[in-house]
């Protein structure tokens, strides 16, 4: 009996340990839950400054903003688009529809200022990337249906500057250089193409550095040459746009940059500038000859001389940077006014090492 007894205690406290045990372990589960929404998100901070909580691999991405459409698609991320901005084809160039014919098949659920929140949720996207100047009244709308909504600018400012379509921007070289870095690393570590990212960046630096460094040996009582953007219609870039920007690390003077961003000018201004040189975007290669053709014209001194060039479309020179934007843009025109500077500097050879290495083919555009 004793025996019995005692091997009746052993059981007892055998299952008092299991018992014991199991409670712990239930307790310690209840105290160190799996929290399923912490390990398929994260939070990043976009250039609007807004924390914003997105998946932590999106896989289903709609754009609409071209500069970072073609930041991604640099970046050889486009295979995560489901739906890209309306008319990407004007805003940035339809070579980009051959590079990426995808690109063409893709829907267009809203432009750079509104969206169509019906087509967006058949897209059933993971995120979306809207222009810094969208109104904040469609990134709500956006964020009600349970999308999260990115912000990019690729310029740094405070939040009353970087929602603006037109920014007042102390320092506009520091504010892109400084903006296009933050910019193009924050859509690389969305994308989970970080070391892309740092790739595109370290070798447009670069690109920028040999600019600069080439025009630092020349004399500085040089005058830069005068130049002046022609957009249809009779709209230019002024001071906050990354045009002047451009033109002022390329050796050269912006007319226009006392005129509030991209405004519409008059040809008073113009004559009263008197520009050497006039810069039509490629996009825009029919106001060559209506230039050269209107009789108002004729005495700008960049029309006397036959100075009213096209700038290639692989210098991207928009109101906002693109990466060809610096690291050839900046090239090319430095090269075109200082051909000394730059005489060994060969422009296919760098157009073509920049398309290759980050489109994944070589440029076939006009050079």
């Amino acid at each position: 009996m004793i025996f019995l007894k005692k091997k009746y205690v052993w059981i007892s406290c055998i299952i008092l340990l299991l018992v014991g045990g199991v409670f712990f372990a239930n307790k310690q589960q209840v105290a160190n839950p799996v929290n399923t929404t912490e390990t398929s998100t994260r939070t990043i901070v976009d250039q609007l400054g807004r924390t914003v909580t997105i998946p932590k691999e999106p896989k289903r991405i709609v754009c609409l903003q071209h500069h970072t459409l073609d930041i991604i698609l640099e970046l050889q991320a486009g295979d995560k688009l489901v739906g890209v901005v309306n008319k990407w084809q004007s805003l940035v160039s339809p070579e980009l529809g051959e590079i990426y014919p995808r690109l063409k098949e893709l829907p267009t659920p809203g432009d750079l200022k509104s969206v169509n929140v019906e087509e967006l949720s058949k897209l059933n996207p993971d995120l979306v990337l809207v222009t810094h100047y969208i109104d904040k009244s469609v990134i709500d709308k956006i964020e009600k249906m349970g999308i999260p909504v990115v912000a990019i600018s690729l310029y740094k400012a405070e939040y009353e500057e970087a929602a603006k379509l037109n920014p007042q921007l102390k320092n506009p070289d520091k504010a892109y250089t400084e903006g296009f870095v933050e910019g193009v690393t924050l859509i690389g570590n969305i994308v989970g193409k970080e070391d892309k990212a740092t790739e595109l960046i370290n070798y447009t630096l670069k690109n920028r550095e040999l600019v600069t460094t080439r025009l630092a040996s020349m004399a500085k009582d040089t005058k830069p040459v005068t130049v002046y953007m022609a957009n249809p219609d009779m709209y230019t870039y002024g001071t906050g746009k990354y045009v002047g920007t451009m033109m002022e690390r390329a050796g050269t003077h912006n007319v226009a940059e006392n005129i509030d961003g991209y405004s519409q000018v008059t040809m008073e201004q113009i004559m009263q500038w008197n520009p050497e040189v006039i810069f039509v975007q490629s996009r825009y290669e029919k106001l060559v000859d209506e230039i050269r053709m209107n009789p108002a014209w004729q005495n700008i001194a960049a029309v006397k001389n036959g100075k009213v060039l096209v700038a290639p479309e692989y210098t991207k020179p928009w109101g906002h940077p693109c990466p060809e934007s610096m690291a050839l843009g900046e090239l090319w025109l430095a090269k075109t006014f200082y051909p000394q500077q730059f005489a060994d500097i060969d422009m296919k050879q760098k157009v073509n090492e920049f398309y290759t290495k980050f489109y994944g083919v070589p440029y076939t555009g006009k050079l």
